[in-house]
Protein backbone atom coordinates (compact mmCIF):
# COMPACT_ATOMS: atom_id res chain seq x y z
CA UNK A 1 0.00 0.00 0.00
CA UNK A 2 2.96 2.48 0.77
CA UNK A 3 3.69 2.08 -3.09
CA UNK A 4 1.12 2.32 -4.96
CA UNK A 5 3.28 4.43 -7.58
CA UNK A 6 5.31 1.52 -8.70
CA UNK A 7 3.05 -0.33 -10.11
CA UNK A 8 0.87 2.20 -11.94
CA UNK A 9 3.90 3.41 -13.52
CA UNK A 10 5.30 -0.28 -14.47
CA UNK A 11 1.81 -0.84 -16.02
CA UNK A 12 1.01 2.38 -17.51
CA UNK A 13 4.40 1.74 -19.65
CA UNK A 14 3.84 -1.71 -20.89
CA UNK A 15 0.54 0.06 -22.32
CA UNK A 16 2.57 2.87 -24.19
CA UNK A 17 5.34 0.28 -25.42
CA UNK A 18 2.04 -0.96 -26.59
CA UNK A 19 0.26 -3.78 -25.30
CA UNK A 20 -3.35 -4.39 -25.55
CA UNK A 21 -4.87 -4.57 -21.92
CA UNK A 22 -2.55 -4.29 -18.53
CA UNK A 23 -3.53 -5.43 -15.27
CA UNK A 24 -2.18 -5.10 -11.92
CA UNK A 25 -2.80 -7.62 -9.63
CA UNK A 26 -2.58 -6.10 -6.26
CA UNK A 27 -3.65 -5.98 -2.39
CA UNK A 28 -7.29 -4.70 -1.23
CA UNK A 29 -5.63 -1.69 0.51
CA UNK A 30 -3.36 -0.29 -2.68
CA UNK A 31 -6.54 -1.14 -5.34
CA UNK A 32 -8.52 2.66 -4.96
CA UNK A 33 -5.34 4.46 -5.06
CA UNK A 34 -3.94 2.82 -8.34
CA UNK A 35 -7.61 2.79 -9.94
CA UNK A 36 -7.46 6.36 -9.06
CA UNK A 37 -4.67 7.38 -11.16
CA UNK A 38 -6.20 6.34 -14.24
CA UNK A 39 -9.26 4.18 -15.93
CA UNK A 40 -6.63 2.43 -18.46
CA UNK A 41 -5.38 -0.12 -15.92
CA UNK A 42 -7.09 -3.23 -14.73
CA UNK A 43 -6.81 -3.38 -11.05
CA UNK A 44 -7.87 -6.46 -9.44
CA UNK A 45 -7.16 -6.81 -5.55
CA UNK A 46 -6.54 -10.21 -5.32
CA UNK A 47 -2.97 -10.73 -3.77
CA UNK A 48 -3.89 -10.71 -0.45
CA UNK A 49 -6.75 -13.21 -0.59
CA UNK A 50 -7.21 -16.69 0.10
CA UNK A 51 -7.49 -17.72 -3.41
CA UNK A 52 -4.87 -15.48 -5.03
CA UNK A 53 -3.59 -17.86 -7.68
CA UNK A 54 -6.75 -19.17 -8.40
CA UNK A 55 -8.02 -15.62 -9.01
CA UNK A 56 -4.99 -14.49 -11.02
CA UNK A 57 -5.53 -17.65 -13.47
CA UNK A 58 -8.70 -16.61 -14.15
CA UNK A 59 -7.15 -13.85 -16.93
CA UNK A 60 -5.47 -14.86 -20.05
CA UNK A 61 -1.50 -13.28 -19.22
CA UNK A 62 0.69 -13.19 -21.94
CA UNK A 63 3.71 -12.09 -19.19
CA UNK A 64 4.28 -11.12 -16.07
CA UNK A 65 6.11 -8.14 -14.20
CA UNK A 66 6.70 -9.19 -10.72
CA UNK A 67 7.85 -6.66 -7.80
CA UNK A 68 7.08 -3.24 -8.28
CA UNK A 69 5.57 -2.25 -4.87
CA UNK A 70 4.92 -5.77 -4.17
CA UNK A 71 6.28 -5.20 -0.73
CA UNK A 72 7.37 -7.85 1.97
CA UNK A 73 4.26 -9.04 3.60
CA UNK A 74 5.06 -13.00 3.91
CA UNK A 75 1.37 -13.63 2.91
CA UNK A 76 1.67 -11.40 0.02
CA UNK A 77 4.91 -12.88 -1.14
CA UNK A 78 3.22 -16.96 -0.38
CA UNK A 79 0.23 -16.04 -2.77
CA UNK A 80 2.61 -14.32 -5.23
CA UNK A 81 5.07 -17.53 -5.19
CA UNK A 82 1.96 -19.84 -6.32
CA UNK A 83 1.46 -17.09 -8.87
CA UNK A 84 4.95 -17.82 -9.97
CA UNK A 85 5.04 -21.01 -10.14
CA UNK A 86 1.94 -21.07 -11.56
CA UNK A 87 2.90 -18.98 -14.01
CA UNK A 88 6.15 -21.33 -15.11
CA UNK A 89 4.29 -24.27 -15.55
CA UNK A 90 2.89 -22.44 -18.61
CA UNK A 91 6.21 -21.03 -19.70
CA UNK A 92 5.16 -17.67 -19.56
CA UNK A 93 7.97 -14.99 -19.88
CA UNK A 94 8.14 -13.00 -16.39
CA UNK A 95 10.39 -9.79 -15.21
CA UNK A 96 11.23 -9.50 -11.54
CA UNK A 97 12.23 -6.03 -10.57
CA UNK A 98 12.41 -4.45 -6.78
CA UNK A 99 10.68 -6.72 -4.11
CA UNK A 100 10.41 -9.34 -7.13
CA UNK A 101 14.27 -9.70 -6.35
CA UNK A 102 13.65 -9.98 -3.09
CA UNK A 103 11.59 -13.14 -3.74
CA UNK A 104 14.14 -14.64 -5.36
CA UNK A 105 16.32 -14.11 -2.76
CA UNK A 106 14.00 -16.19 -0.72
CA UNK A 107 12.50 -18.42 -3.08
CA UNK A 108 15.44 -19.33 -5.93
CA UNK A 109 14.09 -22.06 -7.32
CA UNK A 110 11.20 -19.90 -8.79
CA UNK A 111 14.19 -18.57 -11.83
CA UNK A 112 16.78 -21.31 -11.59
CA UNK A 113 16.68 -22.88 -14.76
CA UNK A 114 13.79 -20.87 -16.19
CA UNK A 115 15.02 -19.14 -19.47
CA UNK A 116 12.46 -17.02 -19.74
CA UNK A 117 12.98 -15.23 -16.62
CA UNK A 118 14.21 -11.64 -16.74
CA UNK A 119 15.90 -10.45 -13.07
CA UNK A 120 16.44 -6.48 -13.18
CA UNK A 121 18.70 -5.75 -9.93
CA UNK A 122 20.51 -2.11 -9.37
CA UNK A 123 24.01 -2.31 -7.82
CA UNK A 124 22.90 -2.93 -4.35
CA UNK A 125 20.09 -6.09 -5.27
CA UNK A 126 23.10 -6.99 -7.69
CA UNK A 127 25.13 -7.62 -4.86
CA UNK A 128 22.68 -9.29 -2.47
CA UNK A 129 22.20 -11.66 -5.54
CA UNK A 130 25.96 -12.68 -6.27
CA UNK A 131 26.80 -13.12 -2.10
CA UNK A 132 23.48 -15.28 -2.19
CA UNK A 133 23.83 -17.23 -5.13
CA UNK A 134 27.52 -16.67 -6.29
CA UNK A 135 29.37 -16.67 -2.64
CA UNK A 136 31.45 -13.38 -3.58
CA UNK A 137 31.23 -9.80 -4.07
CA UNK A 138 30.72 -8.56 -7.57
CA UNK A 139 34.04 -6.86 -7.21
CA UNK A 140 35.85 -10.11 -6.48
CA UNK A 141 34.80 -10.60 -10.24
CA UNK A 142 37.36 -10.17 -13.51
CA UNK A 143 35.59 -7.62 -14.47
CA UNK A 144 31.52 -6.66 -13.90
CA UNK A 145 30.85 -8.10 -17.29
CA UNK A 146 32.39 -11.53 -15.76
CA UNK A 147 30.03 -10.98 -12.55
CA UNK A 148 26.87 -10.51 -14.44
CA UNK A 149 27.25 -13.42 -16.55
CA UNK A 150 28.35 -15.48 -13.66
CA UNK A 151 25.39 -14.70 -11.61
CA UNK A 152 23.42 -15.58 -14.72
CA UNK A 153 25.09 -19.03 -14.83
CA UNK A 154 24.57 -19.51 -11.02
CA UNK A 155 20.98 -18.96 -11.95
CA UNK A 156 20.46 -21.05 -14.23
CA UNK A 157 21.04 -18.87 -17.58
CA UNK A 158 18.12 -16.89 -16.21
CA UNK A 159 18.60 -13.81 -17.80
CA UNK A 160 20.08 -10.42 -15.65
CA UNK A 161 19.88 -6.92 -16.42
CA UNK A 162 22.54 -5.23 -13.80
CA UNK A 163 21.16 -1.52 -14.15
CA UNK A 164 24.01 1.48 -13.50
CA UNK A 165 25.27 4.35 -15.86
CA UNK A 166 26.02 1.26 -18.36
CA UNK A 167 23.81 -1.43 -18.44
CA UNK A 168 24.85 -5.04 -18.73
CA UNK A 169 22.86 -7.68 -19.34
CA UNK A 170 23.60 -11.20 -19.74
CA UNK A 171 22.14 -15.11 -20.15
CA UNK A 172 25.46 -16.43 -18.81
CA UNK A 173 26.72 -17.51 -22.60
CA UNK A 174 26.25 -13.91 -24.03
CA UNK A 175 26.50 -10.44 -23.08
CA UNK A 176 25.46 -6.91 -24.16
CA UNK A 177 25.68 -3.67 -22.82
CA UNK A 178 23.55 -0.70 -23.12
CA UNK A 179 25.41 2.89 -22.64
CA UNK A 180 22.87 5.44 -24.44
CA UNK A 181 22.44 8.85 -23.36
CA UNK A 182 19.88 8.79 -20.40
CA UNK A 183 19.31 11.28 -18.25
CA UNK A 184 21.81 13.37 -15.71
CA UNK A 185 18.53 12.94 -13.31
CA UNK A 186 17.65 9.33 -12.23
CA UNK A 187 14.17 9.42 -10.86
CA UNK A 188 11.89 7.70 -8.45
CA UNK A 189 10.13 5.08 -10.74
CA UNK A 190 12.86 4.98 -13.74
CA UNK A 191 13.02 1.52 -12.66
CA UNK A 192 9.38 0.55 -12.93
CA UNK A 193 8.84 2.24 -16.61
CA UNK A 194 12.21 -0.22 -17.40
CA UNK A 195 10.58 -3.38 -15.77
CA UNK A 196 7.27 -2.24 -17.90
CA UNK A 197 8.61 -1.95 -21.37
CA UNK A 198 10.41 -5.11 -20.41
CA UNK A 199 7.04 -6.98 -19.96
CA UNK A 200 5.95 -5.84 -23.28
CA UNK A 201 8.84 -6.10 -25.28
CA UNK A 202 9.63 -9.31 -23.83
CA UNK A 203 6.38 -11.10 -24.83
CA UNK A 204 6.66 -9.43 -28.17
CA UNK A 205 10.08 -11.22 -28.41
CA UNK A 206 9.25 -14.44 -27.38
CA UNK A 207 5.88 -14.77 -29.95
CA UNK A 208 8.61 -13.20 -32.78
CA UNK A 209 11.00 -15.95 -32.15
CA UNK A 210 8.45 -18.39 -33.25
CA UNK A 211 7.23 -17.06 -36.07
CA UNK A 212 8.85 -17.88 -39.22
CA UNK A 213 7.99 -14.98 -41.01
CA UNK A 214 9.54 -12.41 -38.16
CA UNK A 215 11.46 -10.10 -39.71
CA UNK A 216 14.11 -10.19 -36.45
CA UNK A 217 14.08 -13.98 -36.09
CA UNK A 218 17.38 -14.12 -37.16
CA UNK A 219 18.86 -11.48 -34.22
CA UNK A 220 15.99 -13.57 -32.16
CA UNK A 221 18.11 -16.95 -33.47
CA UNK A 222 21.27 -15.61 -32.49
CA UNK A 223 20.73 -14.02 -29.40
CA UNK A 224 17.66 -15.45 -27.72
CA UNK A 225 14.19 -13.33 -26.96
CA UNK A 226 15.20 -11.95 -23.23
CA UNK A 227 18.72 -10.62 -24.13
CA UNK A 228 17.19 -8.77 -26.98
CA UNK A 229 14.05 -7.66 -25.47
CA UNK A 230 16.24 -6.69 -22.46
CA UNK A 231 18.50 -4.66 -24.65
CA UNK A 232 15.54 -3.40 -26.36
CA UNK A 233 13.93 -1.76 -22.52
CA UNK A 234 17.21 -0.67 -21.92
CA UNK A 235 17.58 1.56 -24.67
CA UNK A 236 14.23 2.48 -24.66
CA UNK A 237 14.47 3.73 -21.02
CA UNK A 238 17.19 5.49 -21.17
CA UNK A 239 16.71 7.55 -24.64
CA UNK A 240 13.17 8.18 -23.36
CA UNK A 241 14.98 9.77 -19.95
CA UNK A 242 16.67 11.79 -22.32
CA UNK A 243 13.95 13.65 -23.90
CA UNK A 244 12.56 14.06 -20.82
CA UNK A 245 15.23 15.75 -18.80
CA UNK A 246 15.95 17.89 -22.03
CA UNK A 247 12.49 19.20 -21.70
CA UNK A 248 12.38 19.08 -17.82
CA UNK A 249 16.03 18.96 -16.59
CA UNK A 250 16.32 18.58 -12.96
CA UNK A 251 12.19 18.85 -12.46
CA UNK A 252 11.73 15.67 -14.21
CA UNK A 253 9.67 12.91 -12.78
CA UNK A 254 8.69 8.76 -14.01
CA UNK A 255 5.20 10.85 -15.62
CA UNK A 256 7.94 13.13 -17.47
CA UNK A 257 9.15 9.83 -19.01
CA UNK A 258 6.52 8.37 -19.76
CA UNK A 259 5.00 11.15 -22.09
CA UNK A 260 8.84 10.79 -24.31
CA UNK A 261 7.67 6.67 -24.51
CA UNK A 262 6.27 7.31 -27.82
CA UNK A 263 9.00 9.84 -29.51
CA UNK A 264 11.90 7.62 -28.05
CA UNK A 265 10.30 4.56 -29.56
CA UNK A 266 10.10 5.99 -32.94
CA UNK A 267 13.75 7.66 -32.26
CA UNK A 268 15.22 4.33 -31.70
CA UNK A 269 13.27 0.93 -33.37
CA UNK A 270 11.35 2.43 -36.21
CA UNK A 271 13.99 5.51 -38.13
CA UNK A 272 17.05 3.25 -37.44
CA UNK A 273 18.78 -0.15 -38.30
Amino acid sequence: REYTGAPYYAGITALKVGADLSFVFCTESASTAIKSYSPELIVIPALNSEHAASEVSKYRLHALVVGPGLGRDEHVQSNVKTIVENARKDSLPMVFDADGVALILKYPDLVKGYKQAVLTPNKAEFARLCDKFVGKEPSSFGSEIEAVKGLSQALGNATVVCKGSTDIISNGEEYLMCDLEGSLRRCGGQGDVLSGSLGTLLYWSCSAKMDPHSEVKGLLDRLGPCLTAAYASCALTRHSANLAFIQHGRSMTAPNLIEKIHPAFVQIFQQTN
